[in-house]
């Protein structure tokens, strides 16, 4: 029984709250208390419902985000009578599949629980004789958090962001308490679905089939299954488990006699169907059903999909100055080129979040990624999401929910931890796009940069300990790094930082995008790496008013979107409006003359620097490993790194990363001493290709470079050497391979351009179209 839809919703302040001096239950109570009582939502927000109603104002427009402080107080109250026949002899699961946070439930007035969880079900066993006949009631007290998270004990110790300290103890998504990238809003509400069903008798608790073993020439493999049973009162005699799976002509079988509610099997496969990641190989899924029988009777079974696949990590501790070092990962025992893109919250409400999964996954395919990193910032993935990477070959890099910050130690704080990890490593280990677990987001150099070093992040509990026991009991066969980037103890005692590991965040000054922090980066890895980007005029129209459109200094709704809690201008974020303008100033060497200009001046900006990004981790295959830029969608209207904003306009970057990501591309590498610039052709393709290639300067119709070649599998290499001592060049690269045309551009000038140049031999290069 779906029990989503419309619900009463009650909304109060912690001050009215406590002035009325008693719990409220239910319905009754709430509709005779003379609080704000409306229709809500569920899955929803409750601020959502107020601006449906017409008693707020968008919430994203203009300055109506600093309205937000003023609701971080509020009680809410989700409250819905139905009809329900249960059966005395049978239970019954009350399903809540999120509750956004610290809430009491209630069913017909009777305390069923505290949920202290977003990231967790609450899922309550009701036997049939404790429904009431005919009309039931549930009541969902939602607390605010900004009063919760009065209730710890802060240590010197807990730390982390201006904006996030509430959010230490209170497993909330923190992006909601204010980020970089998200405004500050502590929504709250049942923003996933609730249900109730009946309880079958005979089921499963657990259920994991993995590839055991895959040999080196991946004839044959070894699966194993493990199964914990739910048998209710059921004797073991006569019981058995089979097992069959089937993808295309290749096929499974096995069975096992049960002597017990857990157990494990192994089956031996000859020539497999390999699960490959995009860009590599094909995504075969076998499709296994699971049967449990008695004699012949069938009593209970399951169905999911399964990838013959072994995903291994290659990493050392540290890089040396020269460049040696390794942060590699190994699919079927074959090193994969990533080219991924970071996934943050697809919106500030949670609650909208599923409906943009598809769009989202959409604009990834089309950019032709083949790994996502789910940021710690936010919250896990719904099942949908990680199904159509299943499907597509989208590898997932997972992080835990933690991120920026010196979390707590406590064994109270560590076993609700314990308790999320496991139910999400259970929830999300059979999908054989998941590729690594990683223990939080730069909470390791959290801990070295905030205490100066006196701190070792391996000391961290909560990524040394905890996360792995339960790995090590759940998913040991899954690589695990402790935190992005880590720190472990080698490079600790080693005073390397994060500039000296392989695997890094290369966000630096953000400068020139060829300065020399990004020129001279010895990681091997960029598992994040952004530059700004102004959305279209077009975008910014639908969340600045009208009177703050233009100038963008000292404008205040420009910083509520950069994304500042306040307008005040010595706020933490609100530097990310003039990086914008210096960037425009960097490379062109002037300040934009009115709103336009600047919008499109600064998404030429950000093109150029994520093209530099990408095209120089690929060039430098296989010595540099992969790159995951930051970001492919906005989750809210702001200004950004992300290439395509809120309403799904896509920026200029989007289209330069498009053709940099291209499976065979031809790139140039930066111009020597002596102008000499080495025209590489990448191929990301498992065989060889033959192509025919032009390279022609724009700026005076000269063929620079025109011929064949025959690119190796899986490699970067040397195909011609450009002569640009003698102009400016502004090369348009073009190829052709198997009947298909591709283009790429790269432009010898040294910052900053001319802008009229630049616009005149792009558009000629037809790289942009201006209407």
């Amino acid at each position: 029984m779906n029990l989503n839809g419309v619900w009463r919703l009650g909304i109060c302040t912690d001050e009215e709250y406590r002035k009325l001096k008693l719990e409220i239950k239910d319905l009754e109570t709430l509709e005779k208390k003379g609080i704000l009582v409306v229709n809500g939502t569920v899955p929803g927000n409750y601020e959502l419902d107020l601006e449906k109603q017409h008693l707020i104002e968008n919430p994203f427009f203009g300055e109506n985000l600093l309205q937000e402080r003023g609701r971080e107080r509020n009680h809410l109250f989700y409250g819905k009578t139905f009809t329900f026949h249960a059966e005395d002899q049978k239970e019954y699961l009350l399903e809540f599949e999120g509750i956004d946070t610290v809430a009491e439930i209630y069913l017909n007035g009777r305390l069923l629980a505290k949920a202290d969880n977003m990231f967790l079900p609450q899922v309550f066993l009701i036997p049939g004789n404790e429904w009431k006949k005919g009309t039931n009631e549930i009541l969902v007290h939602i607390l605010p958090i900004a009063v919760e998270a009065r209730n710890y004990d802060y240590p010197l110790y807990v730390d982390t962001q201006k904006y996030q300290m509430d959010a230490m103890y209170i497993r909330k998504a923190a992006y909601m308490f204010g980020w970089d990238i998200f405004p500050r809003m502590l929504s709250g509400g049942i923003w996933k679905d609730v249900r109730i069903t009946e309880k079958d008798e005979i089921t499963w608790k657990q259920s994991y089939l993995f590839t055991r073993e895959l040999s080196e020439d991946l004839q044959t493999c070894e699966l194993e299954y493990f199964y914990e049973l739910d048998l209710d009162e059921l004797a073991y005699a006569g019981l058995t488990l089979e097992i069959e799976g089937t993808c295309g002509n290749s096929h499974f079988f096995e069975k096992t006699d049960v002597w017990g509610i857990a157990g494990h099997l192994r089956i031996a496969l000859e020539n497999p169907k390999l699960w490959w990641p995009r860009r590599t190989g094909e995504q075969n899924l076998y499709e296994v059903e699971v049967r449990l029988k008695q004699e012949k009777t069938l009593l209970a079974s399951r169905s999911f999909r399964f990838g013959v696949r072994s995903v291994e990590l290659d990493r050392t501790s540290l890089t040396s100055e020269k460049g040696e070092g390794e942060f590699c990962f190994l699919v079927n025992h074959k090193k994969i080129f990533i080219l991924g893109t970071n996934w943050v919250p697809l919106d500030s409400f949670p609650s909208r979040g599923k409906d943009k999964i598809k769009p989202a996954l959409d604009l990834v395919l089309d950019l032709d990624c083949n790994m996502i990193r789910c940021w710690g910032g936010g919250y896990y993935e719904s099942d949908e999401f990680y199904e159509i990477c299943d499907e597509k070959g989208i590898l997932v890099w997972q992080d835990f929910m933690e991120a920026c910050g010196r979390y707590p130690q406590s064994e109270e704080f560590l076993k609700k931890l314990e308790k999320e990890v496991t139910f999400h490593v259970r929830r999300l280990r059979q999908h054989p796009c998941l590729a690594l677990w990683s223990g939080d987001n730069e909470n390791d150099t959290a801990i070295l940069w905030g205490t100066n070093g006196r701190v070792d992040p391996n000391s961290n509990r909560n990524t040394r300990r905890v996360i792995p026991e339960v790995l090590r009991m759940n998913d040991y066969v899954r690589e695990y790094l402790p935190s992005s980037p880590y720190i472990d103890e080698v490079a600790f005692k080693n005073h390397a930082g994060d500039s000296r590991i392989p695997e890094q965040h290369l966000w630096g000054p953000r400068d020139y995008y060829k300065g020399d922090f990004y020129k001279n980066a010895i990681a091997h890895f960029a598992s994040e790496t952004g530059y700004h980007g102004c959305p279209s005029v077009k975008s910014i129209r639908k969340f600045i008013s009208e009177k703050a459109l233009w100038p963008y200094q000292l404008n205040g709704e420009w910083l509520l979107h950069a994304s500042s809690p306040t307008e005040k201008m010595e706020e933490p974020y609100a530097y990310r409006i003039e990086l914008m303008a210096s960037q425009i100033r960097v490379l062109f060497g002037c300040e934009a003359k009115d709103l336009e200009e600047f919008s499109f001046l600064s998404q030429i900006s950000q093109a150029e620097a994520k093209k530099y990004f990408i095209e120089r981790f690929r060039i430098g295959k296989w010595k540099r490993t992969g790159i995951i830029w930051w970001n492919v969608l906005d989750g809210c209207p702001q200004f950004s790194d992300a290439v395509v904003d809120y309403y799904f306009d896509k920026k200029l970057a989007y289209d330069y990363i498009k053709r940099s990501q291209e499976r065979v591309v031809l790139l140039c590498d930066e111009p020597e001493e002596n102008g000499n610039i080495h025209l590489m052709a990448s191929n990301d393709l498992p065989t060889g290709e033959k192509i025919h290639y032009c390279v022609t300067d724009v700026t005076c119709d000269v063929v620079a470079a025109e011929g064949d070649a025959f690119l190796p599998a899986d490699s970067c290499v040397e195909i011609a050497l450009l002569d640009s001592r003698k102009r400016k060049a502004f090369y348009k690269i073009e190829w052709k391979t198997e009947g298909k045309r591709f283009f790429n551009h790269f432009v010898t000038w040294k910052a900053p351009f001319d802008k009229v140049a630049y616009l005149k031999y792009a558009e000629k290069a037809g790289i942009i179209r201006r209407e």
